[in-house]
């Protein structure tokens, strides 16, 4: 079935204002995820066990307190 044309004067129902700050967030929490992986590769490479265990601590915690909150 081909999709139906659009007037110009209507705006179109899926795209919005919110894309692109959606898109943004997304790619700054992606940028986040690549640093704490790049420094942990980091960590496990340099054989520091007390970062490691500071930084593991600090996912457990994390993980408790999403756990503790969607109880």
């Amino acid at each position: 079935m081909p999709m139906p044309k659009s007037s110009p004067e209507k705006t179109d129902p899926v795209a919005n204002r919110f894309g692109p700050v959606i898109a943004n967030v997304m790619s700054v929490g992606a940028r986040a995820l690549g640093y704490i992986i790049f420094g942990l590769l980091l960590m496990i490479y340099r054989r520091d066990p007390k970062m490691i265990a500071l930084f593991g601590s600090i996912f457990a915690l994390i993980g408790l307190a999403i756990w503790l909150v969607l109880r």
